[in-house]
C-alpha cells in the first residue's frame, strides 16, 4: 500500500517536472526572488535591528513587495495584515505589537518557525479581543490565522540560507488535497488539523507536520531539494486543480483524471448519465434550517447577491411555503438568487455538505411556449426505415423525474422502482459534480411567456395535488411531485402590466416577494461587490495589475484591495498612491443614486457600468481625473442612457438640472421645476414626491414620509425641505462633467416631448 501511494506521488510530481511551462515559470520566479532577496533582506534586518520603526518599515516593505510581485506578498494575505498591524494594533501608546514582531522573527529557523508562528498567532487573538473592546471594526484587525505567512516570510527574508516553509495558502491548500487523496504515508495523515478545504498552521506542532510532508516530498523526488521547489511543485498541484478537476469526486483517490466535458450553462442536467450507485433518499417535506446555521448561510448568499437579510428571510420563508416569484427591476439579483439560495442555505455541515441542498434548472421562457414545452410529447424522427416517434419530456417533467429513480423512458409510477434519489448535477458556481437532495426549476424572465397556456393542468399539481400526469408512449401516466420540489420564477416589474394577465389560479399557487435594488444604507457593500465584479470579469486584461487570491480577496494595482469583512460584504480599502479612479467612481456612484431616484437600477447596471468604464483605462494605464471621466462619460452612454429612454421628460429634466449645476444652483432649480408640474398636471407632481419619499436614507427611513409627501403635495407653491434635497441629490459634492451622456439626456427629452 505504502509503495503504490509513494508510486502515484512521484508520477504525479513526474507531472510537474515535465511540465514545461511549468518549469520556466519556476525557473524565473527562482531568477527574481534571489535578485530581489538582498533588498528585502537589508530592509527586515533594518526593522529587527531597530533601525527602523513599524510606520517606517511597512511602507517601504509595501512598495518594495509591489515592485517584486513574485513573492506574491502584495496581496490581503500578507503585506494588507501588516498595514493593519501597523495603523490599528501599533501605537506610541501601545509598542507591544512592533517589539513582538521583532522578537518573533529574530534568530529564528527551521526548528523554532513553528513556535515563533504560535506565539504571534496567541498574540493576534488577545490583541483583537483588545481592540474589539475598544469599538475597532473587524476589517480593521489583523486576522490572527495570518500569523504562518508573516512570520515564515518576514524569517525569510532575514534568513534565506535558512530553508523555512513559506506558508502561502496554497501550500495549505495542496497538503490538504494530498491528504484527501491518500498520497501521503499513514503516519504523516494523523495530527493535521483542517479548516474548509486547508490544512491549519497556528502552533508549533502545525509546522512539524508540514516539514514532515516536506521533508518525504524531497525523500520521493529528490529533484525538489532546490530553493522554493516543494512549494512550486505545491502551487502547481492547486493551478492543476482548477483546470477544472485535480481529485475524483466523490472518491478523492486519483491527482490525474481527465476534465469531464463541457455542459451546457442554460441546463446543468442536460445529457446526464444515469447513476445506480446514486444514494437513494426519502421523500419528505421542504425542512427548516436551523436557525443557528441560517444567519451564516445567508452571509455566504450575500457574498453572490447583496440582499437585505430580512428579504432574504422572507424568500426563505415563501420557500417553505411553497413556489415564489420573484418581482422587481432589472440588474437586481433575482436570477442569481434563485439559484443561490437553495443551494446554500440548505447545506448541513459535513464531508458532503450540498446533500441536503438543492440545485436548480435554469430555463428561460420565451413567447412561443406551450404546454409541450414544460410538459412534453411525442415528436416525429425520421430513420432509414422511415417515421418514429420519441418521447420528449419538458422542462418541468424532466426535472421532477430527475429526483426519482427512473430507469426507462416511459417508466412512471411503478412502486418497486420508483424511488428518491441524490441528484448528480453541477454548481451554480461551475466547478464540478456534486451531488444534491434535490433538483428545483427556476423559469427566467416568466413575463416573457404565456405561463398560464404553457403549464395547462400542471396548475393543479401546483396547487397541492401530489403527482402530475404526463405523457408517456403508452398515452400519459402519474408523476409523483417531490414534496420538497419547487418551482421559482423571475419576473421584469418594469413590465407590471403582466401581472394583470396572469390568471389568478396562477397567482395563487405562487408568493410573490419584490427585489429591489439595495438601500442607501447598503451603499458601501454595494460599491464593494460592484466593483469587485466589474475588475473580476475584467481581470484576464491584465493580470500582473489585478490580483484574484485564493481567499477570494481582490487587489488592484496601486488603487484598491477588495475583501471580505466578518459579516460576509466586500469591503473596499483604497490605496493612497492612485486617487484620480477613486474621486471618479465616488461621482459616478452619487450620479448613479441620483438615477435610482426615478428609475430603479439594479446592482447588475453597476457592475456593467464600471466595467465599461475600466478597460479603456486598465489598457491605456489611466492616471488622471480627466481621462477616468472621460470613460466614464462614454461607459454611461453605452450602458445606461438607452435605460432612461422610458422616462418622461420632466424626469429627465431632473438629471440635466443635476449635471449642468453650478454651485448653489440645483435646490432653487428643482424648486421651480415642482411649481411649473403644480401648475401644469398635479398628478406628475405627485409621481417626482412619491420618487423622493421612495429613497430610503443610510438610517433606513425614508426621505419623505407620506404625511411629508401629502403636506407638500398642498403648499403652494409645493416645497421640499432644502436638507432633504441635499440628502438625495447629494448637494455639495462634486459632479463631473459628461458632456456626452448630457447630450444623450436632451436627446431624449426632445423626442419625448414630441
Amino acid at each position: 500500500m505504502e509503495e503504490d501511494r509513494e508510486a502515484k506521488l512521484r508520477e504525479l510530481i513526474e507531472k510537474y517536472l515535465q511540465d514545461a511551462s511549468a518549469q520556466q515559470k519556476y525557473q524565473e520566479k527562482l531568477e527574481q526572488r534571489q535578485e530581489s532577496l538582498p533588498k528585502l533582506h537589508r530592509l527586515v534586518s533594518q526593522f529587527v535591528n531597530g533601525e527602523l520603526n513599524l510606520s517606517t518599515f511597512v511602507p517601504l516593505l509595501d512598495k518594495t513587495t509591489r515592485e517584486q510581485r513574485h513573492w506574491g506578498a502584495a496581496g490581503t494575505g500578507f503585506m494588507m495584515e501588516l498595514n493593519k498591524l501597523n495603523k490599528h494594533h501599533n501605537s506610541i501608546e501601545t509598542p507591544l505589537p512592533e517589539a513582538n514582531l521583532r522578537d518573533y522573527i529574530a534568530h529564528i529557523d527551521i526548528e523554532n518557525e513553528g513556535e515563533r508562528i504560535e506565539r504571534f498567532y496567541h498574540f493576534l487573538v488577545q490583541d483583537r479581543e483588545r481592540l474589539r473592546r475598544e469599538g475597532k471594526p473587524g476589517n480593521t484587525i489583523v486576522a490572527p490565522e495570518k500569523s504562518a505567512p508573516i512570520i515564515s516570510l518576514l524569517g525569510h527574508w532575514l534568513y534565506p540560507e535558512r530553508k523555512l516553509i513559506l506558508y502561502y495558502p496554497s501550500v495549505r491548500y495542496s497538503i490538504y488535497m494530498l491528504l484527501q487523496a491518500g498520497l501521503l504515508p499513514e503516519g504523516l495523515q494523523k495530527g493535521f488539523k483542517v479548516a474548509g478545504k486547508a490544512i491549519v498552521v497556528h502552533e508549533a506542532d502545525d509546522h512539524q507536520h508540514c516539514r514532515a510532508v516536506f521533508e518525504y516530498l524531497v525523500n520521493v523526488a529528490p529533484e525538489l531539494d532546490k530553493p522554493y521547489a516543494v512549494e512550486d511543485f505545491l502551487q502547481w498541484l492547486v493551478e492543476q486543480s482548477q483546470k477544472p478537476r485535480l481529485v475524483k469526486q466523490p472518491d478523492a483517490r486519483d491527482l490525474d483524471e481527465e476534465p469531464e466535458p463541457p455542459k451546457e450553462p442554460q441546463d446543468n442536467t442536460a445529457g446526464e448519465t444515469p447513476q445506480p450507485v446514486i444514494p437513494t433518499i426519502q421523500d419528505e417535506a421542504l425542512r427548516p434550517v436551523p436557525e443557528e446555521a441560517l444567519a451564516r448561510l445567508l452571509r455566504e448568499v450575500q457574498r453572490h447577491v447583496l440582499v437585505d437579510e430580512k428579504l432574504l428571510r422572507r424568500f426563505y420563508h415563501a420557500l417553505l411555503a411553497g413556489h415564489v416569484i420573484l418581482t422587481g427591476p432589472p440588474g437586481t439579483g433575482k436570477t442569481e438568487l434563485a439559484r443561490w439560495v437553495p443551494e446554500i442555505l440548505w447545506r448541513s455541515e459535513g464531508d458532503e455538505p450540498t446533500t441536503t441542498a438543492y440545485a436548480t434548472r435554469l430555463v428561460t421562457a420565451t413567447d412561443d411556449w406551450s404546454s409541450r414545452t414544460l410538459m412534453g410529447n411525442l415528436v416525429p424522427v425520421s430513420t432509414e426505415s422511415g417515421i418514429r416517434y420519441e418521447l420528449r419530456y419538458g422542462h418541468l417533467v424532466s426535472t421532477i423525474r430527475h429526483n426519482w429513480s427512473v430507469q426507462e423512458e416511459d417508466l412512471i409510477t411503478r412502486a418497486n422502482v420508483m424511488q428518491r434519489r441524490l441528484v448528480s448535477v453541477v454548481s451554480s458556481a461551475g466547478e464540478k459534480q456534486q451531488l444534491y437532495r434535490g433538483l428545483w426549476l427556476v423559469i427566467d424572465e416568466f413575463n416573457r411567456a404565456p405561463i398560464d397556456q404553457a403549464l395547462g393542468d400542471a396548475l393543479t399539481t401546483l396547487g397541492g395535488v401530489s403527482s402530475l400526469r404526463v405523457p408517456t408512449k403508452a398515452g400519459s401516466d402519474e408523476l409523483p411531485v417531490p414534496k420538497d420540489f419547487r418551482i421559482i420564477g423571475t419576473l421584469n416589474s418594469f413590465d407590471r402590466n403582466y401581472l394583470n394577465q396572469m390568471s389568478e389560479a396562477l397567482k395563487r399557487r405562487f408568493s410573490f416577494i419584490e427585489i429591489l435594488p439595495p438601500p442607501r444604507s447598503m451603499r458601501a457593500a454595494e460599491q464593494a461587490i460592484a466593483l469587485y465584479k466589474a475588475l473580476q470579469r475584467i481581470q484576464h486584461l491584465n493580470p500582473d495589475v489585478i490580483e484574484l487570491n485564493e481567499d477570494g480577496s481582490l487587489y488592484w494595482l496601486d488603487h484598491v484591495t477588495i475583501e471580505l469583512d466578518e459579516d460576509g460584504h466586500y469591503q473596499l480599502q483604497w490605496d493612497e498612491v492612485q486617487q484620480a479612479f477613486k474621486q471618479v467612481f465616488e461621482a459616478a456612484w452619487r450620479l448613479f443614486e441620483v438615477i435610482r431616484v426615478y428609475r430603479q437600477l439594479g446592482t447588475a447596471q453597476a457592475i456593467a457600468l464600471f466595467q465599461h468604464t475600466l478597460i479603456p483605462g486598465l489598457l491605456q494605464q489611466y492616471s488622471t481625473v480627466e481621462q477616468w471621466q472621460e470613460a466614464l462619460d462614454a461607459a454611461l452612454c453605452d450602458t445606461i442612457a438607452d435605460q432612461l429612454q422610458v422616462l418622461l421628460p420632466d424626469e429627465i429634466t431632473v438629471f440635466l438640472l443635476y449635471l449642468n449645476q453650478v454651485s448653489g444652483s440645483f435646490a432653487p432649480a428643482f424648486q421651480r421645476h415642482l411649481e411649473e408640474l403644480a401648475g401644469i398636471s398635479p398628478g406628475r407632481l405627485m409621481k417626482h414626491l412619491l420618487a423622493l419619499g421612495s429613497v430610503e436614507q443610510e438610517n433606513g427611513e425614508p426621505l419623505l414620509s407620506e404625511g411629508e409627501i401629502d403636506q407638500i403635495a398642498a403648499q403652494i407653491p409645493p416645497v421640499v425641505p432644502s436638507e432633504k434635497l441635499a440628502r438625495c441629490f447629494h448637494l455639495g459634492e462634486a459632479v463631473l462633467p459628461l458632456p456626452q451622456f448630457a447630450r444623450r439626456l436632451r436627446t431624449f427629452k426632445a423626442e419625448r416631448g414630441l
